[in-house]
Protein backbone atom coordinates (compact mmCIF):
# COMPACT_ATOMS: atom_id res chain seq x y z
CA UNK A 1 0.00 0.00 0.00
CA UNK A 2 1.31 3.48 -0.77
CA UNK A 3 0.14 5.87 1.94
CA UNK A 4 0.52 9.26 -0.62
CA UNK A 5 -1.51 7.54 -3.55
CA UNK A 6 -4.22 7.23 -1.95
CA UNK A 7 -4.02 10.42 -0.21
CA UNK A 8 -4.00 11.41 -3.35
CA UNK A 9 -7.05 9.69 -4.60
CA UNK A 10 -8.53 11.09 -1.67
CA UNK A 11 -8.14 14.25 -2.39
CA UNK A 12 -9.74 14.03 -5.77
CA UNK A 13 -12.05 11.84 -4.34
CA UNK A 14 -12.95 14.66 -2.48
CA UNK A 15 -12.83 17.41 -4.88
CA UNK A 16 -16.13 16.10 -6.56
CA UNK A 17 -14.17 13.33 -8.18
CA UNK A 18 -11.58 15.84 -10.10
CA UNK A 19 -8.85 18.38 -9.20
CA UNK A 20 -5.99 19.95 -10.86
CA UNK A 21 -2.54 19.37 -9.66
CA UNK A 22 -2.13 22.49 -7.80
CA UNK A 23 -5.00 21.81 -5.76
CA UNK A 24 -3.49 18.24 -4.84
CA UNK A 25 -0.31 20.25 -4.29
CA UNK A 26 -1.96 22.51 -1.96
CA UNK A 27 -4.17 19.72 0.22
CA UNK A 28 -1.59 16.88 0.34
CA UNK A 29 0.41 18.72 2.72
CA UNK A 30 -2.96 18.67 5.24
CA UNK A 31 -2.65 14.83 4.74
CA UNK A 32 0.63 13.81 4.59
CA UNK A 33 3.52 15.01 6.99
CA UNK A 34 6.60 16.52 5.07
CA UNK A 35 9.33 16.74 6.21
CA UNK A 36 12.08 18.99 5.81
CA UNK A 37 13.59 17.55 2.68
CA UNK A 38 10.08 17.47 1.21
CA UNK A 39 10.03 21.10 1.14
CA UNK A 40 13.60 21.80 0.04
CA UNK A 41 13.72 23.72 -3.56
CA UNK A 42 15.05 21.30 -6.60
CA UNK A 43 14.26 22.59 -10.26
CA UNK A 44 12.64 25.45 -8.90
CA UNK A 45 9.70 23.14 -6.88
CA UNK A 46 9.27 21.84 -3.77
CA UNK A 47 10.75 18.29 -4.00
CA UNK A 48 7.43 16.80 -2.41
CA UNK A 49 5.73 17.89 -6.15
CA UNK A 50 8.31 15.73 -8.20
CA UNK A 51 7.30 12.91 -5.79
CA UNK A 52 3.73 14.11 -6.13
CA UNK A 53 3.60 14.53 -9.67
CA UNK A 54 5.81 10.76 -10.25
CA UNK A 55 2.67 9.22 -7.98
CA UNK A 56 -0.07 10.38 -10.14
CA UNK A 57 1.97 8.92 -13.30
CA UNK A 58 1.40 5.66 -11.26
CA UNK A 59 -1.74 6.34 -10.31
CA UNK A 60 -2.06 6.67 -14.41
CA UNK A 61 -0.55 3.56 -15.37
CA UNK A 62 -2.63 1.65 -12.88
CA UNK A 63 -5.76 3.16 -13.96
CA UNK A 64 -6.64 4.24 -11.14
CA UNK A 65 -6.26 8.15 -12.71
CA UNK A 66 -7.47 9.22 -15.61
CA UNK A 67 -5.69 12.43 -17.04
CA UNK A 68 -8.65 14.66 -18.32
CA UNK A 69 -6.47 18.06 -19.19
CA UNK A 70 -3.51 19.79 -18.90
CA UNK A 71 -2.50 19.30 -14.88
CA UNK A 72 -6.05 18.29 -14.32
CA UNK A 73 -6.84 14.46 -12.99
CA UNK A 74 -10.22 12.49 -12.37
CA UNK A 75 -10.74 9.63 -10.38
CA UNK A 76 -11.38 6.44 -11.97
CA UNK A 77 -14.09 3.57 -10.81
CA UNK A 78 -10.83 1.30 -10.30
CA UNK A 79 -9.52 4.05 -7.89
CA UNK A 80 -12.55 5.01 -5.99
CA UNK A 81 -12.70 0.96 -5.41
CA UNK A 82 -9.08 1.25 -4.43
CA UNK A 83 -9.69 4.21 -1.82
CA UNK A 84 -12.59 1.49 -0.29
CA UNK A 85 -10.52 -1.20 0.14
CA UNK A 86 -7.45 1.10 1.52
CA UNK A 87 -4.73 -0.02 -0.75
Amino acid sequence: MNIWEVKILKIIASNDGTASLRHIYCELPKHVNLTNKHNEIAFDAPRYHHQTRAHIDDLMDSGDVIRIGRGMYSISSKGQLRIKEGT
